[in-house]
């Protein structure tokens, strides 16, 4: 496969990886905890910060996946997704504005690239 080819492929494949891993702790903690789902209003605390913790974990394993995807230069392929996370992320805190607290919107524009990268990094050091 061209190595252009692989590369996007690797960032779209973590990117796919954390979209995943985020549906599926979002539809445990819905029947876990529907309460927190109840209101139209901004998100309750105890869901935003459960929500940071499984979106770092997320983040942490779409990093892994793209640095193994990518084999070659797999840090600087989890930079990439990094960087991507940190567009949706500004992306993300524009579209919900004030629906969502300005601290939460930051904390995830900044913790979620970090895991990203960590998680490529993680990969790189075992390799």
């Amino acid at each position: 496969m061209p190595g252009i080819l692989r590369s996007i492929l690797a960032v779209v494949g973590g990117y796919v990886t954390m979209a995943i891993v985020v549906m599926l702790f979002t539809a445990v903690v819905k029947t876990l905890s529907p309460s927190w789902f109840a209101s139209e209003g901004a998100p309750v605390a105890p869901y935003l910060a459960v929500n940071i913790c499984y979106s770092f974990i997320a983040a942490f394993a779409g990093g892994y996946v793209v640095a193994w995807i990518a084999a070659r230069f797999p840090l600087q392929h989890a930079v990439a997704l990094g960087g991507l996370v940190l567009v949706m992320s500004i992306v993300s805190a524009m579209q919900y504005g004030n629906r969502q607290p300005r601290w939460y919107q930051a904390l995830l524009a900044m913790l979620m690239p970090l895991a990203a990268i960590l998680g490529g990094w993680l990969l790189a050091w075992r390799s």
